[in-house]
Order: structure tokens, then C-alpha cells, then sequence
């Protein structure tokens, strides 16, 4: 197409920053690239008919070698998912040689709108099929020019020049690197042999196609070759044709069978004043022109659409759209690909008015009608790759008072990076020795427990705590920490609770502590008796406040009394034990079952849908690990001997957790993998999984976190398999609405297809909104979904249904969904960013949807 604004692109001007070496991508995961094939009733993939409604977005066969409109402010993302929310679900993109062998700079401009926008041509066209890939558009590659110069009116005509620098071998080689580009990315359902060979006869471009499409079909069989008509050269029927939509002596396939499909180009008035434009029949004489240069083909049973159609939509231009688009439709044409998405085509403008933001309407309802009309519509999307950060999940840093006497959480946070790590969680231990021996928690310790939880919020980072009186466990030689008396330790949470809720949005959850050598409910005082021993554990004689009685562990009243005094002072928060055992006999306790004795089976009964994330003490208590993988027992945090009571008691934490947190950290250099375990990496990733990981302590054990790196595991490590799927990972695979016609207030079916793709669960509520974001003038309307949002369980799929009510404001509105924390709505870190390739903002996932209200 002719760029008469080209001028423009040489104000912009170009980027000073040089191409970097193309990097080759490992193919797709899924096998083969799907079959696409080309009939008489269109374009079929992997055996279903998939209509093509294209569009046109020129720029990365120019010199400025990106997609323009960049520029703009808007990304890549931005772009294309306005126009998906329009029905569009295909894209022409034009590209020249420079791109393909990554020649030059990429245009400055192309970082003002999408800041990760690469330096190198190739990368950045990959990045830009990658981005259609994520918004669901399939995508032709257009060879549009072999000099990225020699665009708009100074288009070559013919698909090589030796006499210009570019030669055939040139061309073919460069189709060859389109087909591979198709092998990366499988929305590529098509390569474009060359723009408007209009210099050439019909019988010359019909010898040279059949071999560019053998170039691109030695390299991928299983993709299209779009071919276009030639210009006046050859017979035209007495009617003069637009460059590339002469296919008049077009009558068989070319020997190429179902990888042709025919793709003229044809323009109105806008774009040059034809004669039979004048004629007095105008413009119902069109269809016979049309049938004379293109539609004859339907009659041969040869598959064929439009590459480019267009223009201006005014006066003379408009009644020949109009009447074109009825012509298509009469012909039943299901592929199709307007120009352009641009509104800098001087002679067609776009879909797009300059600011490339607001909509040309009448375009778009023009081809519209061209497109299936359901009253709803629906948006599948490809999962994201890699770690998706979100907040209360993934590996936590840690600290501990008084060591470190208050918290700097963005400190820990910048540590963390720099060791390659996200974090949005940081274990805050308190050891309160110092206060073991008072009735009372003085004032200075209150105030630096409130600065700490507000350099949390201040930071975006929600913490884990742990309240202790013990920091070791009393050898021999070593100073002696006793546990307080329950009434001294109820006064102690009874100081410490006000505190707490006043900043409870920045509490992820509590680990129980108090009792025991780090708060980790083992070696009990026996002074105090805060737990009892192990039933037939006898301890001996023991020193003050014990030494090394480890399996004083049994929860008792005075235990189960200080949990409840716990969770009564963080309501709606949930506080994690240390043994599945623990949390057994708690429950047996709280039914007014025996003291002294091991938990029942039937007390190991995990928490069913039902119960889950409700109020009791079942829902409310979690878990932590802090042996993980240590040994066949994990260092007693299972029973002891293995067999059925520690097999049942794995269990029980595995199905338990579906519905509470599972965190913790490991304690050994390695991991305990059984005899007989070819992969190491793959079962302990198995083990992860197990046990419904929400978060590992970055800390402890280095060695172990060392050893994580240096597994291989699928593609990459260990460390960063686990990096991406500790915790949620919430895969939005589709979106629905019933209708995207409204008036206002009218009401509208939402649906969402979520999977949890991670270890864990969505343990705290969240609230859901639907923002609707008016084009133009960024009008926001905000419609509840609900509060108490807690995804699906970690590895199970929900479609969730709302009804929501549209704005009363007429206009074009955006659909962004909101997953936000209800302690802390008006702050965007702590929403959830799904796991799905869309558009990411100001704390909302862009659901790439539009519904029109007037």
C-alpha cells in the first residue's frame, strides 16, 4: 500500500541505539504446528473452518523497522487488544529484508509507548508475534518490499532486482526465514510471496510464486502461501486493476493444492480515481469488475480472499466500501484484511483517528458486518511464561528481632533482587526472651511491632510472623531459655493484638510460635508445661526449663488455649502449626477429646470444600515445614517410623493444604531423595507439588537453595521452576460476556474460566471487580463481583458467572478485571496479576474484551 505520509516517519525520526544479534528460540511447546489448509469456503486449522478478520499494521517494512504508532504512548499490547475487543482476530503484518536479517536500528520512538520494545529488528518482530500470539491473532507475514525504502508509490513491482542489490536467491532465502518464523510461532498461519508484483505479467509472477512457495514449504509444509494478482501487464478484462489485483488468468492452483490461497488487493476512490468510478452505473457495475479481476476464482473452486482493501469511509470512497463489503458478503469471503489498523496511510487514513486511541466507528461497523455476529463474544488465552509475582506467594526473605531491632522491608527487598529473587512475603521472627520474665510488653517494643508492620505496607509486602521466646534450644554450655507461663503469654498476645489489627492487611498469616526452642513446638518446658510428651516418651531428668526433650510437642489445653487467644487477636487471619499431628490433636481437643494421648485417625480428616475458609479452627489453622525434605520424616515433623501413621499424616497435609497455607524452609544442605529415585529435580519438585507449597524461606537452607540452582528441570532449573509455581498462579483461560451491544444499565453475563496453575492456594479473601474503561475520555466504572474470592483449589479449573450491570454513559468501554486485597483495596501492589498473556495495569488484568453501550 502507498505511504503518502511518509514524511511524517522522517520527522520522527530513527533510533540511535544499534541492532543486537537475533537470538533463535526454542519451537512451541505442543508438537507440530497445527495444520492449516486452504478450501473454496476458506481457511481451515486443524480441520475446523477459522474465519480471518484482518487487519493491515504497516511500519516494520519501513525503515523505521517496528510497528508504527508506538510513538503514541500505547504499547504493542495496548494496540492489538483494542482492536481484538473490536472482532478482529487476524493481522497482515508487511515486513522488508532489513527486519528479517536484523539490519539497522529499530526506530527510537518504538520504547515511548512499550519500554520493552527490543533494539534489534528480528527480536522486535518476534516480540510483536509473540504479543499477537498472547491476544489470540493469527498472523500473515507479508514480504512487502526487498528495501525498506522503496515503500509506498516506490514500490518495486517485482520480487527481486539484481540490478538493486537484491537478487532471486535473495528472495528466496528470505521467504525461508519468514516459514521459520512460523515453525516459532504457530499463529503464523501464512506467508505473503510478495506485495503487488505489479511490474510483471501474470505468467511471469505464476512461475516465480510456485517457487517461493516451495522455498517456504521446504521449511514448514504445514503453513499457507498467500499469492497476490500483478497489475496491468497481463489481460485485465478491459478494466484497469489496482497493483495486486489483477488475477484475471488465474485457473488452476499452481500445484500447490490446499497451501494456496489467493490474495488480491483492490481499492475505491480514495486511493486513485479508476474510470469506472465516472460510470454512470457506479456502483453497481463494481461486481462484474470485480468477478472480471478476483471472482471468477469461486466459480474454479479455488480458495481466495482480500490482502488490502480500504480508504477514507467519505463521500464516493464510502458508497464503494459499502458496496464492496455487500460484494464480499454475497460471495461468503471469510478471510479478509483491511487497510489498515494505521491511521498515517495518507490515502486511506485507518481504524484509528490520529491519536491512534479513539475508533473510527464507521469503519468498524462497516466491517463489522462483515465479520459472525454472535450477541456475545468470548477471548481464549495463552498462559504467561514464567514467574507471574504476585503478593502472599513465592519465597519470602526473612528477619529476626532483636538481631535486626526493626525492619527495613524495602532494604530486604532490594537484597533479594540483587540475589535474583521477587519477593512480596518476608518472615518476621520476634524472639521476646528479653520479655519472658514481664507481665507486660514494654511500650518501645509495641511501637517498633507497629513501624514494622508499616514499613511492610510502605514497601508493598505483606509479612509472615512468628512470636517466640526461645532463640535456641538450651545446650549445654549455652545460655537458658525458658517458656512463660500461658497466663503470662495470653498478656503478652492480649498487648500485641491491637497492634496487629490495626495493620492487619499486612499480615499474610501467623506461624502459632510462642512455645518451644524458635517458637517450633518441641522441647516444652516441662516448668511451664505448655505442651505434654509424646505418649511413652519418657524424659528423664531434665535441667531448667529443659534441654533437648524434643518430643514434648503434644498440643494440651494450656496449647490449644494460646492458639485460640492467637487467631482471636487476628481475625480472618490464619495461623500455621508445625506438625500435622499438632493441628490433629488441637481439633481432637477442641471436641473434648483425651489429653495425653496421640491424635485418632478419624482426627486426620483433612478440611473438605465445605469447611474450607470459614471461621472455625479447622478452616483457620495452616501449616509450616521448617525440616522440609530432611529425611524420610522430615525431622519429626511426620511420625517418626515409617508406615501407615506417617503415610496418613503426609496425606493429611497434602489434601489439608488444598485449602490453607503450607509454608516453611528447609534445614538440610541437600534433600532427602528415597533410594531408587532416578530424578532428583522431579521429585522434589513432586514434593512441592505434594504438599501445596505457598512459600519457601529464601534464607535457610543456602546450601539447599544452591543445590535448587543447580538442577536441571524442564527447560531452565529447579530454582525457577519453583520460583514460577510456588503458590497461586492463576491462568485465566477464557473470558465470555453474553452480549457487547448494550443499552445503559442493562445487565451482561460475565464468565471466567480460571485455573490454578501453582502449588498452593489463594489463602486470604480477595475482592473482584469489573472496571469498565470508556474509550476517548477514560471514563471508569467500577461493577463488585464479590468479596471472599479464593480462586480454585492449586491444580483445578472453575468458571466462575456473574451478572453485571453495565455504565448508564453511552460509549466504547474496555473490560478490566480487578482481583485486589479487601484490607488494602486503594493500593495496587497488592493485587493479583493473572497468569495469562494479557495486558497488566495499575493493579488490573485487561480482560482484551469491549462491549458497546448506546
Amino acid at each position: 500500500m502507498r505511504l503518502l505520509a511518509a514524511l511524517l516517519f522522517l520527522l520522527l525520526g530513527l533510533s540511535s541505539c544499534g541492532g543486537m544479534p537475533a537470538k533463535t528460540q526454542p519451537p512451541q511447546e505442543g508438537g507440530l504446528t497445527p495444520l492449516y489448509a486452504a478450501r473454496p469456503e476458506g481457511v481451515y486449522k486443524g480441520g475446523a473452518l477459522l474465519p480471518l478478520y484482518g487487519l493491515n499494521w504497516f511500519g516494520l517494512e519501513t525503515c523505521d523497522r517496528a510497528p508504527h504508532g508506538l510513538w503514541s504512548g500505547r504499547s504493542v499490547a495496548e494496540l492489538l487488544a483494542q482492536v481484538k475487543g473490536y472482532g478482529f482476530n487476524a493481522l497482515r503484518l508487511p515486513v522488508a529484508p532489513e527486519v528479517l536479517r536484523d539490519q539497522g536500528q529499530v526506530a527510537s520512538w518504538a520504547r515511548t509507548g512499550d519500554p520493552a520494545y527490543p533494539q534489534s529488528p528480528l527480536v522486535g518482530l518476534r516480540y510483536v508475534l509473540g504479543k499477537a500470539q498472547g491476544l489470540g491473532f493469527h498472523v500473515l507475514l507479508d514480504l512487502h518490499t526487498f528495501r525498506c525504502d522503496l515503500i509506498g508509490g516506490n514500490l518495486p513491482g517485482r520480487p527481486f532486482d539484481p540490478a538493486q542489490g537484491y537478487t532471486k536467491q535473495d528472495w528466496l532465502e528470505d521467504l525461508k526465514r519468514l516459514a521459520r518464523l512460523s515453525l516459532e510461532f504457530p499463529n503464523v498461519f501464512g506467508i505473503d510471496l510478495f506485495n503487488e508484483p505489479y511490474h510483471l505479467t501474470w505468467a511471469e509472477w505464476k512461475a516465480l510464486a510456485r517457487e517461493g512457495a516451495q522455498a517456504v514449504l521446504s521449511v514448514n509444509p504445514r503453513v499457507l502461501v498467500a499469492v497476490e494478482g500483478v497489475g496491468n501487464a497481463s489481460d485485465n478484462g478491459g478494466y484497469p486493476a489496482f497493483w495486486g489485483g489483477n488475477l484475471k488468468e488465474a485457473q488452476d492452483d499452481l500445484g500447490l493444492g490446499d497451501r494456496l490461497l489467493y490474495l488480491p488487493h483492490v481499492y475505491g476512490p480514495s486511493v486513485h480515481p479508476m474510470p469506472y468510478f465516472s460510470d454512470p452505473g457506479f456502483p453497481e457495475n463494481l461486481p462484474a469488475i470485480w468477478d472480471a479481476h478476483f471472482g471468477h476464482l469461486s466459480t474454479r473452486s479455488l480458495p481466495w480472499g482480500i490482502g488490502e482493501f480500504g480508504g477514507k469511509y467519505q463521500g464516493q470512497d464510502q458508497v464503494w466500501q459499502d458496496r464492496f463489503v455487500r460484494y464480499l458478503r454475497e460471495k461468503g469471503v471469510k478471510v479478509w484484511f483491511y487497510w489498515a489498523l494505521n491511521p498515517n496511510s495518507g490515502d486511506t487514513g485507518g481504524i484509528l483517528e490520529d491519536d491512534w486511541k479513539t475508533p473510527v466507528w464507521p469503519k468498524i461497523r462497516l466491517l463489522q458486518s462483515l465479520m459472525a455476529a454472535p450477541s456475545g463474544q468470548a477471548f481464549d488465552f495463552l498462559p504467561a511464561e514464567g514467574e507471574v509475582v504476585n503478593p502472599e506467594r513465592g519465597f519470602a526473605a526473612d528477619s529476626y528481632y532483636p538481631d535486626e531491632p526493626s525492619l527495613d522491608a524495602a532494604a530486604k527487598l532490594a537484597e533479594a533482587r540483587a540475589k535474583g529473587f521477587e519477593v512480596r512475603l518476608i518472615r518476621r521472627t520476634y524472639y521476646l526472651h528479653a520479655f519472658a520474665g514481664q507481665d507486660s510488653l514494654p511500650q518501645s517494643f509495641l511501637n517498633t511491632l507497629a513501624q514494622d508492620l508499616q514499613s511492610a505496607q510502605d514497601a508493598g509486602v505483606k509479612l509472615i510472623l512468628r512470636f517466640a521466646y526461645r532463640p535456641d534450644e538450651n545446650l549445654q554450655g549455652s545460655p537458658t531459655y525458658c517458656d512463660p507461663p500461658k497466663e503470662r503469654i495470653l498478656a503478652h498476645l492480649a498487648q500485641i493484638g491491637p497492634v496487629l489489627r490495626a495493620h492487619l492487611g499486612v499480615i499474610a498469616y501467623l506461624e502459632a510460635g510462642l512455645i518451644g526452642p524458635w517458637g517450633e513446638w518441641h522441647s516444652a518446658s516441662p516448668e511451664a508445661a505448655l505442651m505434654d510428651p509424646l505418649p511413652g516418651y519418657n524424659e528423664g531428668n531434665q535441667p531448667p526449663c529443659g534441654r533437648q526433650n524434643y518430643d514434648r510437642k503434644l498440643p494440651n489445653a494450656k496449647t490449644l488455649e494460646i492458639v485460640q487467644a492467637l487467631l482471636q487477636e487476628v481475625p480472618g487471619r490464619k495461623v500455621a502449626v508445625r506438625y500435622p499431628m499438632a493441628k490433629a490433636k488441637l481439633l481432637e481437643l477442641a471436641e473434648g477429646g483425651s489429653p495425653g494421648t496421640y491424635p485418632s485417625p478419624s482426627a486426620f480428616s483433612p478440611l473438605t470444600p465445605l469447611e474450607a475458609h470459614g471461621n472455625t479452627l479447622k478452616a483457620r489453622l495452616g501449616a509450616h515445614n521448617d525440616c522440609f525434605l530432611a529425611s524420610e520424616n522430615d525431622y519429626g515433623t511426620y511420625y517418626y517410623v515409617p508406615g501407615a501413621q506417617q503415610e496418613l499424616e503426609k496425606e493429611y497435609w497434602s489434601q489439608d493444604s488444598r485449602f490453607t497455607v503450607m509454608g516453611g524452609e528447609t534445614c538440610t544442605p541437600t534433600p532427602y531423595v528415597p533410594p531408587g529415585e532416578s530424578d532428583p529435580a522431579a521429585y522434589v519438585y513432586r514434593q512441592f507439588q505434594r504438599f501445596r507449597f505457598n512459600n519457601l524461606n529464601l534464607n535457610y537452607h543456602p546450601d539447599f537453595l544452591s543445590w535448587l540452582a543447580g538442577q536441571r528441570f524442564g527447560p531452565d532449573t529447579l530454582l525457577q521452576a519453583l520460583k514460577r509455581d510456588l503458590g497461586y498462579r492463576l491462568y485465566l483461560r477464557r473470558v465470555e460476556v453474553d452480549r457487547v451491544h448494550l443499552s445503559p444499565g442493562q445487565s451482561l453475563t460475565l464468565r471466567l474460566y480460571l485455573e490454578n496453575q501453582g502449588f498452593g492456594g489463594m489463602y486470604n479473601p480477595k475482592g473482584l471487580e469489573l472496571v469498565f474503561v470508556r474509550e476517548g475520555d477514560g471514563l471508569e466504572v467500577a461493577r463488585p463481583l464479590g468479596s471472599g474470592f479464593h480462586g480454585p483449589p492449586p491444580g483445578e479449573e472453575a468458571v466462575y458467572t456473574y451478572t453485571v450491570q453495565a455504565p448508564s454513559g453511552p460509549g466504547t468501554y474496555a473490560l478490566w478485571l480487578r482481583i485486589y486485597d479487601p484490607d488494602l483495596p486503594d493500593d495496587p501492589r497488592y493485587s493479583v496479576r493473572l497468569a495469562s498473556r494479557l495486558e497488566y495495569r495499575d493493579g488490573r488484568n485487561h480482560l482484551a474484551l469491549y462491549v458497546h453501550v448506546r
